[in-house]
């Protein structure tokens, strides 16, 4: 038997385009669903007047639910290659992320990498236009409200200035965590503090 593929998960390289597939694909499925019924009601009934029609009108609604989700993805842009490559080689061991669209009631923020060592984070976004100091402060909020202190959040848009900075983070790791505790709890048995940090940012993206 051949190996199972793995998809992209939240916060791996590749997730967008993955996602971008699924969600058309449901989208489709979920609306095609929805006709089927319908036409099925209309043809043995006759008329529109059925419990088919009325089960084909509350199948809209997931539909459309996936319909804004799958637009959301549609209008992220896929992390550069070259940012890949250069995170993967500088950080190296330290805890990171890719393609993270940071969402809030206020808006949402695309974050091509989020590289995280103690309680530094340092993300990169490519975008050209967007709440980043809000965005930023939004994340600490969350972090801060999920018990992990206060931890400095920045957002770099010139990929030399976040270069340069997780190269610090590399060269000393143990020098940004120290001091900092953590305990997972059951459901995160075996998850380091940065790991955890990384979750939370996920949690509250698309």
């Amino acid at each position: 038997m051949g190996k199972k593929k793995n998809h992209p998960v939240k916060g791996s390289y590749g997730y967008y385009a993955y996602e971008k597939k699924r969600r058309i694909a449901i989208v489709a499925f979920l609306f095609g669903l929805c006709l089927l019924i319908f036409f099925t009601g209309l043809i043995m009934t006759g008329t529109r007047k059925n419990m088919f029609t009325l089960f084909a009108i509350l199948g809209v609604l997931p539909a459309a639910k996936w319909t804004v989700s799958m637009i959301m993805v549609l209008l992220q842009k896929p992390i550069d290659p070259k940012v890949v490559e250069i995170t993967e080689e500088i950080a190296g061991d330290l805890v990171h992320g890719y393609e993270l669209c940071v969402t809030a009631y206020e808006g949402r923020l695309s974050l091509d990498c989020v590289v995280v060592c103690g309680n530094n984070i340092a993300a990169y976004s490519s975008a050209q236009k967007g709440k980043f100091e809000f965005m930023e402060t939004h994340v600490r909020k969350i972090l801060h409200g999920n018990g992990f202190g206060n931890p400095t959040f920045k957002i770099f848009r010139k990929l030399e200035q976040y270069q340069e900075r997780i190269r610090q983070l590399a060269s000393d790791p143990q020098k940004y965590r120290e001091g900092l505790k953590y305990t997972p709890d059951e459901a995160h048995e075996g998850e380091t503090r940065d790991e955890a940090v990384l979750r939370v940012i996920k949690s509250i993206s698309i």
